[in-house]
């Protein structure tokens, strides 16, 4: 794994701060991200960050083969954190030596390749598109509390530099996608409250129910999500 100098969580704010968004393009933009998290978000050993384009994922910048392989393997499945991350707008953490992994195949890929935790942050850009900035762990302790508040502050900024990053391929296009992320992010949150009430169990067990189903049938989150709206009384 590549390795890069720590820094302070103030300074890595700084640092976004001070990114020459009008002599850069949106790549350069989001490599340095992706290596300022790898420095100051606790327990990260790499990272990268997914984009979402025409409904289409790509892994525009990462820290080492490895992260951009993990994020393949997603894609390459339709199912994962970053995917779900990036269509929810959710965070979604993941440790792959839990009994009843939540996504498999990406958990056994993860597994064979040394990483034990992974963290999937949405990255909402106003006006561009919407990604997930993806994070790899290979310790042992999961990450802390304190690490995910961090990661999301993080995220945060992030995606306030990239939304003035003054690279466009199609503003009208991107703006678009933004919005069916905000209207997905909400009619999942619908449905997991509606799975809460039924079953009387928590928000992360809701999401684990969908989430599964999603992947046992084949079938987009959102979309998956959408019919329970539609049809509470359906079951789920």
């Amino acid at each position: 794994m590549t390795t890069f100098e720590a820094i302070e969580p103030d300074a890595a704010f700084a640092e976004l701060a001070r990114l020459n968004l009008s002599d850069q393009s949106l790549t350069e933009t989001l490599r340095q991200v992706g290596e300022l998290a790898k420095r100051v978000v606790p327990g990260v050993d790499e990272a990268s960050v997914t984009v979402i384009n025409n409904d289409r994922p790509k892994t525009m910048v990462f820290t080492s083969p490895l992260a951009v392989q993990l994020d393949e393997r997603q894609y390459e499945s339709g199912f994962g954190p970053c995917l779900d991350a990036a269509s929810t707008g959710a965070t979604i953490i993941l440790d792959h030596r839990a009994d009843q992994p939540l996504y498999p195949e990406f958990t056994h890929a993860a597994l064979r390749a040394g990483v034990t935790h992974t963290a999937a942050v949405a990255l909402l850009v106003p006006y561009r598109t919407a990604g997930a900035l993806n994070l790899y762990s290979a310790r042992d302790e999961p990450f802390s509390d304190e690490a995910v508040t961090f990661a999301e502050r993080f995220a945060g900024y992030a995606a306030f530099a990239v939304s003035n990053a003054d690279h466009l391929d199609s503003a009208e296009e991107l703006a678009r996608q933004l919005q069916e992320a905000m209207r997905s992010r909400a009619v999942i949150e619908q449905a997991k409250g509606i799975l809460m009430a039924r079953h009387q169990i928590s928000a992360d067990d809701a999401f684990r129910r969908l989430a599964t189903l999603s992947q046992n049938t084949n079938t987009r989150l959102r979309e998956l999500a959408a019919r329970v709206v539609a049809d509470p009384g359906r079951s789920a």
